[in-house]
Formats: structure tokens, sequence, C-alpha cells
């Protein structure tokens, strides 16, 4: 499998060509911003997240 490198410029221009192309979408009215912000979501709205241990894991990741 061949590894691709990419530039940082090449990711910030992909990621302004997609903001505008949101821009464009949210002014014609195509979607709502609630629909906007759902497709770019990493997790989507309505899951549920559950943390085990949340003292732990803010330590874990703030030290103490």
């Amino acid at each position: 499998m061949k590894v691709r490198t990419v530039s940082f410029e090449a990711l910030q221009r992909d990621k302004r060509r997609a903001r505008k192309r949101d821009e464009l979408r949210l002014a014609r009215g195509e979607v709502t911003p609630e629909q906007l912000q759902e497709e770019n979501s990493l997790i989507p709205m309505g899951t549920k997240i559950t943390i085990l241990n949340f003292c732990e894991t803010m330590e874990r990741h703030y030290g103490k």
C-alpha cells in the first residue's frame, strides 16, 4: 500500500474550500445550520458517550 504525503498547505486549502462550499449551501438554503453541523460532526448527534471513570480520565489527560 502506497502512503501519500499531504502538506499542511494542501490541508488548509481543502479546509477553506469546504468551508466556502458550506457557506454557499447555507446561503442558498440547501441546508440548515443544524444539518451542516451534523454532516461535519465526528460524532453523530444523539450518540451516547460514557466515560467510566471521569476523574481518572481527566487526571490522565490533564494531570493532577
